[in-house]
């Protein structure tokens, strides 16, 4: 009836339903991305998306997890058009000459955010329509959508449709989407066929 899901308390504590406050707090984000080491040099290259471009600069730090503790620097950002697409081919270069691998995983930690409304990473419910969160209103969860700003392994900011104090879901919310869906579609799982 638009109010949200209801749950008993027996049926709450058998999904091991899990709340937190909404707090204000500041949130470094961190953008990741795949490299590939040029063979018998101290380079990586790999591609970034427009978004990533703007916030990485030469000189930054990478952060490289397929080599333990090793770190480079972004040695130059250059722009491609490839087949109608804009794409970002980014070059790291470390100290010394990178391990021969197919792949290395790579990080860039932005700059924290001013202090803004956030919430636990789990709490995030991300689909084809947009990030969603289910906020506790009196005895219901209502799922509502919000804008998400920085984002990392633990907290996303929220920009739009929560403040702080507001409580939501961090566990189980899948489990709560798959059953506003079993609803939604009038108690028949999605695979019957509709």
């Amino acid at each position: 009836k638009g109010e949200g899901l209801s749950l008993t308390d027996e049926m709450a504590k058998s999904i091991g339903l899990q709340t937190a406050d909404v707090e204000e707090q500041k949130i470094a984000s961190r953008l990741k991305f795949t490299l590939q080491p040029r063979p018998g040099t101290n380079e990586a290259t790999g591609w970034i998306t427009a978004t990533q471009a703007e916030k990485i600069q030469p000189g930054q730090v990478v952060e490289l997890s397929g080599n333990p503790g090793t770190k480079g620097k972004v040695s130059d950002i250059a722009k491609h058009a490839l087949s109608g697409l804009v794409d970002f081919e980014i070059t790291v270069t470390t100290d010394t000459a990178m391990e021969d691998s197919n792949e290395v995983e790579a990080s860039v930690v932005l700059p924290e955010t001013e202090a803004a409304a956030s919430i636990p990473r789990s709490a995030l419910l991300s689909t084809a329509e947009g990030y969603f969160v289910y906020a506790k209103n009196g005895k219901f969860f209502f799922r509502m959508g919000v804008t998400v700003g920085a984002m990392n392994d633990d907290h996303v900011e929220i920009t739009e449709g929560l403040y702080a104090g507001d409580e939501v879901v961090t566990t189980p919310v899948m489990s709560l989407w798959m059953a506003e869906l079993q609803v939604l579609r009038g108690g028949k799982a999605c695979t019957c066929g509709h």
